[in-house]
């Protein structure tokens, strides 16, 4: 839970755990038990972002439970995430303006041999039974990322929304 002063609350039930750490860009925060088994700690100030952290119980490195909020990797080793939120509010946060829309697509593709996959953001008022053109941006992953890091991770739609409201950028 982000604080009013942009510190991050974190809260984990773990009755059994001996020693548990967030994990927060990096750093190790040691957690402290209540009596119900439920380890907490509080971050430094952050600035307005999106973060990722994991728990380390036990050395153990595990996702936030309660947080369905992950970053995506090939690995199979997610993240789990947070948003500090900005005043006014940053371009990758979610604004009160008109929204496009995500789709998800698979190709086989003749050079691997696999079936592959991306995403396709059309700005607000799009029509595909338009005869009307629009300019493409390839967005692609990192390495250990997947098809959705752009979407999940980098909100790229919400990013483009905001600079589509702000005519900043043509749709």
């Amino acid at each position: 839970m982000v604080q009013k002063d942009g510190s991050i609350l974190f809260r984990l039930r773990a009755p059994a755990a001996r020693q548990v750490f967030v994990k927060l860009e990096g750093t190790a925060i040691p957690m402290q038990k209540n009596k119900s088994g439920v380890w907490s700690a509080i971050s430094k100030k952050m600035e307005p972002d999106i973060y990722t952290y994991t728990f380390l119980v036990d050395s153990l490195s595990i996702v936030d439970p309660a947080n369905a909020l992950m970053r995506s990797s090939y690995n199979g080793t997610g993240t789990s995430m947070i948003t500090v939120p900005g005043s006014p509010a940053e371009k990758w946060e979610s604004q009160d303006t008109p929204h496009g829309a995500v789709t998800h697509h698979a190709f086989k593709s003749t050079v691997i041999g696999d079936t592959r996959d991306f995403y396709v953001y059309t700005p607000p008022g799009y029509d595909a039974k338009e005869n009307k053109e629009y300019p493409v941006l390839y967005l692609l992953h990192g390495m250990g990322d997947d098809a959705r890091g752009w979407i999940q991770t980098g909100a790229a739609d919400v990013i483009m929304d905001n600079l589509v409201a702000e005519r900043k950028v043509v749709p």
